[in-house]
Parts: structure tokens; sequence; C-alpha cells
């Protein structure tokens, strides 16, 4: 049942939701066409997140619906319906992933409900009344008349959107359950609603609307993947997306991902739409934007002052928010260990470390440690100083090996959060060397007084390739891919001088320091591709989120394959794809480069080099990835989709 006109009405069931994550869903059903209804009696399917039978009888009964199971009966009398209730993920499918799926595959629970008879139907279902009765109303009547006054609001500021052609009228709904302890410096105000609008700000929109520029091919085509479109890092809407960015921020560390996803997928189009948008049209006709994201998008351009979304100001407004924000910025912490914190008591970093730090892992202890330093960006200098150090050393257990920074610093950041390494070997029968480089170079590292904790070690039981360069087609261990890594911190060397005026180095051997080394300690992460998956690793170690996320979807769903660090697998044989001919005897060269036997000097400084200072091997190898998926080459600094 993929055409909405086939399904009945859909009432979307409060469970485990908040009020912003249930309005999303009920907007996202209304933006494909679903019928949405606020009355759970005039309702057929019920979608939320429940698991089993025996919950969505109670849920059902909760909103004033008692059913009982159809599967205990055989034949349902005369004058009966059945409603359905359907598990949360038919949403995520079916709305926010764009799959074509049947419902009926995500039903949970058959129940049968005496249908409305002819007296009843004909009075109204909403809003509840609340005239003087015998009986208050009961707690599922008191929440349909409430939502049944804001889905009026709603309703009546996109009717309004839609008979006319300028921008809509707006609407959010704040999450009502925290308090507000602080107000922006200036007080917001919500823009006015279009019926509200004068005749000339509605022809001053029509003549915006009439020289619009035109629409970029991916627009007019509906292109749904990132991966298949520029995305620059200065977009021309920076200061919009900003603004969705803190409402992302917000969604995640909520735990809320389906609203993570949704708004990603529409921060990715607008990041990537190459005008500045100054009409509603341009964002209704972006893939992933719908009635919600234009709502927002006229409060920012219309709201006083200018630039505001109150939504995006929540976290500001809302100690709750900026305590779990404090919390989910601890290296190895995730939003639900966050909440968690907040629901022990704890308040702020001391409290951990006072009441709860024998109950921390050790690589949360690490975090709350060096917490303010994590914070602090990398600048572009200190990653190539890493690089070079790590390189450096690397290579005396190795000679010829070549090292990469990907992550934001491949992207063109200027400063980045921390230092995400590659290092391999041009010759492809060096793979098992490579892999088995990792513990005596960071045996090395720390000797040298460079990494001062380690903090995950990943070595796969068995290795990524074999002496031949063959891959193994599956490899996943501990949420981890089966690319051989070090997830550590990193401390640059002290290179001043002692209270006697003598140098903390010594020759290559840095003695102990009589101070304690000032240099701020940051997050690195050091990968070992064995040669025929650098060209894979680089492109999935290269590109934001969404870039990756949707270059695997790509690969899924458009070749029936799956693409990961490790390479490409034909999912329908399991075996692995070769990147290019691979009949060479070294990786980083070009088709034409191999045909003519061309080899890669085992002296590094012979090897051609980019601007900042790295082999060109890697982007040949990543340009070959390219050419396989059959997608146009993106340049990193056109992946930052965020």
């Amino acid at each position: 049942m993929s055409n909405p006109t086939d399904l009945p009405n859909i009432y979307v069931l409060p469970t485990r939701l908040d009020n912003l994550q249930r309005e999303d869903i009920i907007s996202n059903l209304k933006s494909k066409h679903y019928r949405v209804t606020t009355s759970p009696q005039e309702a057929t399917i019920f979608v939320g997140d429940v698991l089993g039978p025996k919950r969505s009888l109670l849920e059902l009964r909760f909103v004033g619906l008692n059913t009982t199971d159809a599967t205990t009966i055989k034949s349902p009398a005369k004058g009966t319906k059945i409603l359905k209730v359907v598990k949360i993920e038919w949403y995520t499918k079916a709305i926010i992933e764009g799959v074509d799926v049947n419902i009926d595959d995500f039903v949970v629970y058959n129940g049968i409900y005496p249908a409305k008879s002819p007296s009843s139907s004909t009075k109204p279902s909403t809003p509840v009344s609340r005239k003087r009765s015998s009986s208050p109303p009961t707690l599922a009547e008191k929440q349909a008349e409430d939502r049944s006054r804001t889905e009026s609001i709603l309703q009546r500021a996109i009717a309004a959107t839609r008979q006319q052609s300028a921008s809509p009228g707006t609407r959010h709904l704040r999450h009502k359950g925290y308090l507000q302890d602080s107000n922006p410096s200036r007080p917001f105000k919500r823009p006015k609603l279009l019926s509200q609008q004068s005749t000339d700000s509605q022809e001053e929109s029509e003549r915006i609307a009439s020289n619009l520029p035109p629409l970029p091919q991916w627009v007019t085509e509906k292109v749904k993947y990132s991966c298949m479109r520029s995305t620059p890092s200065d977009p021309p809407n920076k200061d919009f997306l900003d603004a969705l960015f803190k409402i992302r921020q917000i969604r995640l560390i909520k735990s809320d991902d389906i609203g993570v996803r949704a708004y990603s997928t529409a921060i990715a189009s607008v990041a990537a739409f190459p005008h500045k948008i100054t009409h509603i049209s341009q964002i209704h006709a972006l893939p992933g934007c719908d009635d919600k994201i234009a709502a927002l998008w006229h409060e920012f351009t219309h709201s006083d002052p200018p630039g505001r979304l109150e939504a995006a100001d929540e976290i500001e407004n809302s100690v709750y928010l900026q305590t779990l924000e404090l919390f989910y910025n601890i290296w190895g912490v995730g939003s639900r260990t966050a909440q968690d914190f907040y629901k022990l008591g704890f308040r702020d970093l001391d409290d951990l470390v006072e009441h709860h730090w024998k109950k921390l892992t050790r690589v949360q202890q690490i975090g709350v440690k060096f917490y303010d330093e994590f914070q602090d960006k990398i600048p572009r200098d200190e990653v190539l100083s890493i690089r070079d150090s790590i390189q450096y050393h690397a290579r005396q257990l190795l000679p010829g090996i070549e090292t990469a920074v990907v992550g934001g610093f491949r992207r063109g950041k200027e400063l980045s959060n921390d230092v995400d390494l590659l290092i391999t070997h041009p010759r492809v029968s060096k793979s098992r060397d490579v892999e088995e480089l990792l513990v005596p170079l960071v045996d090395l590292l720390e000797k040298e007084g460079l990494i001062t904790h380690v903090l995950t070690i990943h070595q796969p039981s068995r290795f990524v390739a074999t002496t031949g360069g063959e891959v193994w087609p599956k490899r996943s261990h501990h949420n981890f891919d089966g690319i051989p890594k070090v997830l550590c911190v990193w401390q640059q060397p002290d290179l001043g001088e002692d209270e006697e005026g003598d140098s903390q180095m010594s020759g290559t051997n840095k003695r102990p320091s009589k101070r304690k080394n000032p240099n701020p300690h940051r997050r690195v992460d050091i990968l070992f591709p064995p040669p025929r998956c650098a060209g894979s690793t680089v492109t999935s170690w290269s590109g934001a989120t969404t870039f990756e996320r949707d270059l695997r979807k790509y690969v899924k769903e458009k070749k029936y394959w799956k693409f990961s660090s490790e390479g490409v697998t034909d999912k329908s044989s399991g075996m692995r794809v070769r990147v290019g001919k691979e009949e060479g005897e070294f990786i980083g060269l070009t088709g034409e480069e191999e045909k003519n036997g061309i080899e890669v000097d085992d002296d590094v400084d012979n090897r051609e080099r980019d601007k900042n200072g790295e082999w060109v091997g890697w982007d040949v190898e990543e340009r070959k990835l390219f050419k396989l998926l059959e997608l146009e080459w993106r340049e990193p600094t056109e992946r930052c989709t965020g």
C-alpha cells in the first residue's frame, strides 16, 4: 500500500514520543498526503512506538478505544471494524527513507472495535465538548481536545500557505516539559500568518518568485542521494543552516533518531542549493524538505529580530538541554547515557567526579579528565604536524608507507575536532605488513610520549586482506569494520626550555621534562587499511555524515552491493567487487600508468604529492572507486553535507 490514498485515517499514538517528535511525524505524514486524524475514534490505522499486541491493546484503551484481539474471534459481528496498530518502523521506511513498503508487514496488532452508530456519526468528533456535564472529561478526552486545538492551528496556517503564493504560516510547538530559566537578549516575536499579510507583501512575493534563478538539475529530477550532488563548505544559505544544525543537535541529545535523520536530509539539500533562498517555492522544490522546513524558513526570514528560530533557541533557554549537551560532549558518552546522568541527579562534571567516578568507564573517565582540551579545535598546521610525526615513526618500522589525513581536514576545515589518519603502503604485497604495523607503532609512540592514553585498539580476528591482496567479504566486530585501528589521546612534545634553560628535547630521544607539558591533549584515530582497501577507506572517512549515509544507500539500492571501509561487496554472491583492473603490483597508479607497467618508486621523496604533502595515489584510488560506482567525481570539499 505505497499509495497514501489507499489507506484509511491514521492516528499517531503518543507512546514514548514527546510533543515535538509526534508533531514532526504528523507533519511528515501530511506532507506525503496521508490522511491523519486527531480523533482516535475516526482512525483505522494507529502508528506508534509499540512492539507487541498486549501493549497495543493497552495503548488503544488509553486513547478511549476498548478493543478485542482479532485473533481470538473467528467471525467478527456486523457493525465492527478492524483497527491496526503499526510499528513506527513503517514510518521510518516509507516516509523518512522513501522505501516502497507494504504497511501490512509492520502490523503488530489487529483489534476489533464497534463501529460508530448512525446517530453518533453525525456528531462532531473534535474538538471535544467542554460543556458542563454530570461527569468530568476523561484524560483521553482532554488530550484529544489539546491535540485538536493544536492541529486546527496548523491546518489553518498550511491552508493559508496553499491559497497564496507567498511564504507559509509558521508553526513550531516547543516541548513544554522543561523549565526555562533564561531569556534571549531580545524578545522573540512570531511572524504573522499569511492571512494577515498585506496585498503589497503578496505582490512583492509574486515578483520575487517570477525572477528566481533556474533550479539545478538535481532538484528538478528529485535526486535524493547527497553523494550525487556538490555540497560546498561555504553554502549561500549558511545562516539558515546554522539554525537547522541547532535543531538537529537538540534532536540528537534527546535520542530522537527519526528527527535527526529527517533534519540531516533537509540540511543536506539546503546546503547543496547553489543560490540564496528567497522564496518558499525553492524550499518546497528541494528533496527532503517539506512544509515543516518551509515553515521554519518563513519563521527565520520574518522573525523579529530577523534570523531567529524559536526551536533553535530552545537549548539556550533550557537548563535540562544545556546539561544534556554538557554530558553528551564527554568523549565516550552518548545521548542516552547523558540522559541517565541527568536522571541520577548530576548537573555538571564535578558531580560525576565526586559521586559517580568509579562507575564511569575508563574511556569516559579520560573524556571527563580532558573535557576542556577535547573541546578545543585543532588548527590545520597542528594536524599536519601530528601527521608528520606519526609518518616519521611509522616509516622507521615499515619503510615506504604513506599517510593521509581524512575527516573534516580533507574537506577543507580550518579547525578540526580530532585527527583521523590513514596509513598504507603502495605495494600490494605489503598488505599483511600494514595490518601488523598497528601494535609496534603504538608501542613506539607511547615510548616517545606522544600517545598518552590508548582508548581502543581494534584488530580483526582475521586479517582483512590475504597476502595476494584479496579482501575478506564480511568483517564486523564490536561495531567496527574490519580495518585495524587505534583510538588514542595524543600530546605534542614540549619543545620549550626548563628553568635552567636546557631544551626539553635532546636529539631524537625525548627526556623527562622538569615541568608539565603545556600542550593540549588531542583525539587521534589511526587506521591501517591494506593497499586494496585504500580507496574505499579514504572515501568512507572523507565525506560528512549524510554524504556517507547516502553513499551506502545509493550503493545498496542502485547496485545491490554493500559499501564499507573495506571495499565493495556483491550482496548476491558475497564476493568482493574489484576496483579497477587491479592487475598491477602497486596501487595509486592510473589505468594508463598500470597499462604501461609504471612502478611506484620505493623512494618516498620521488613520489608525486599534493599541496598538503600527501601522496597523490590516495586521490587516484578514490577516483577509481567513484568510477566503479558510476558516480560523478566529487572533491572532498564538495562533500560538506553536515
